[in-house]
């Protein structure tokens, strides 16, 4: 028995110096680890000697770039592409390094990086009380490469770091943000429709510089229309977007700007395609144009539409004028084509009557449309005000009764958009037309 009690002494003796020659205090105490955390993100922060590139995607729309320089006196300078003047002008605050729930990297002194967040929406187009939903203190979420992974801590936007070379430095020092900016801007002045090309299918390419929204469109082997988009910031040399786009068996994350030949392009392994410009719209109206679909009314409003594009349809608008102004001085504003879910299509006159009120009158057609797209309007029914207007605006009502017609793009030469019209068959110079509505 006393042999049996030295036995479990022994044991329980070297149980105890095991545990200690176990223990690591540095292991257990968190505050520790935590403190030796921050001190190697701090490192991260200043191991980018040239600074960091960086862009983030708020959560309620558009994309911004950022380049920062961060010091060890707990400084940063940063640039943005938020505006023009943001892209050229440096602005420093601090940042801190805190244990929260995480190492989390602070910029505590407000700076370009706030402005999305701001919550006076009137600052970056969000919403008061909001902004855009994005983030100004991160969570630090690992590092690959020369890429340092961030994460929003209010918003769990993500925001990637990259180091930038001693050249991208310097452009960034000498508005090379603004550049791209601006290059932008001149780009879309000359290429109305620009679009990529995959195999035979032309790829309408959509950016808007204000919304930060790039997009991309086109018709599929079965009519169909298919659009993708994302947001997007401005880089040294190129548009980054938010989440990769796929264009038929394509995919692509940026395009790409060539600043000597003035040109985007994308490089899809290796092989650069440019994107290229077209007078009219790419896509073809007719998969576009319907009830349901992109579009489904053309509305020619007189007092903004541009005249004389089409002169026979002009001289048929000013007989119907005239033909009105003689029924009680009404006067003619609009004639509207709406394509109905029915089957049918509504003909609107938009008129005022001699006290100036604003009064509507409805021709509803029948429509036939046979393999070729073409239209055929039968006279089906007409309201209270058509029956007291419809003797004055008869040479526009039987301009759609007595033709046929097909519906494709209208160019007009000055600077003002495109139209939709629908082209008399019989004689392609004459054409309805006006502004494409839902």
């Amino acid at each position: 028995m006393k042999r049996f009690l030295l036995y479990i002494v022994l044991l329980s003796a070297g149980f105890i110096t095991g545990c200690k020659k176990d223990e690591n205090p540095i292991l257990d105490d968190p505050d520790q680890r935590v403190a030796a955390a921050l001190v190697e993100h701090q490192a991260q922060l200043l191991s980018a000697e040239n600074g960091w590139k960086a862009t983030i995607y708020p959560k309620l729309g558009k994309g911004f770039s950022f380049y920062f320089k961060f010091d060890k006196e707990g400084k940063v300078k940063m640039l943005s592409d938020f505006n023009t003047t943001t892209a050229v002008t440096f602005q420093e605050s601090t940042y801190r390094l805190k244990a929260l729930q995480f190492p989390t990297l602070m910029f505590d002194t407000y700076n370009y990086i706030h402005l999305p967040a701001d919550p006076n929406g009137s600052i970056s187009g969000g919403t008061n009380g909001k902004g855009l939903t994005s983030d100004f203190e991160f969570a630090f979420d690992g590092m690959s490469g020369d890429t340092l992974k961030m994460r929003g801590i209010a918003n769990g936007n993500l925001m990637d770091m990259v180091k930038v070379t001693a050249a991208e430095a310097t452009a960034y020092g000498t508005e090379g943000i603004k550049n791209m900016m601006d290059a932008n801007t001149a780009f879309q002045a000359v290429n109305k429709f620009p679009y990529l090309v995959s195999g035979s299918t032309k790829v309408a390419v959509g950016i808007d510089a204000t919304a930060k929204k790039f997009t991309l469109s086109y018709i599929d082997e079965n009519g169909a229309s298919k659009v993708s988009n994302a947001t997007f910031a401005f880089g040294l040399n190129s548009l980054t977007l938010s989440t990769p786009l796929t264009y038929l068996t394509t995919t692509i994350k940026e395009l790409f700007y060539d600043a000597t030949t003035k040109q985007y392009y994308v490089n899809v392994n290796g092989t650069r395609s440019n994107v290229l410009n077209s007078l009219l719209p790419v896509l073809d109206l007719k998969a576009l144009f319907g009830p349901l679909k992109d579009y489904s009314q053309i509305e020619y409003n007189s007092a903004t539409i541009a005249s004389g594009l089409s002169a026979d349809f002009n001289t048929k608008f000013t007989a119907a004028k005239t033909g009105l102004f003689a029924i009680g001085s009404r006067v003619l504003d609009k004639v509207s084509t709406k394509f109905n879910t029915d089957n049918t299509m509504s003909l609107i006159y938009t008129y005022r009557n001699s006290a100036n009120s604003t009064l509507l009158a409805t021709i509803t057609f029948t429509v036939a449309k046979d393999a070729n797209g073409v239209y055929t309007f039968t006279f089906l029914s007409q309201d209270g005000n058509a029956g007291t207007a419809g003797p004055g605006v008869i040479a526009v009502t039987d301009y759609f009764r007595n033709n046929k017609f097909k519906v494709d793009w209208v160019t007009n030469p000055g600077s003002g958009p495109t139209y939709g019209g629908l082209f008399n068959v019989t004689d392609n110079t004459s054409f309805f037309y006006g502004t494409l509505i839902k």
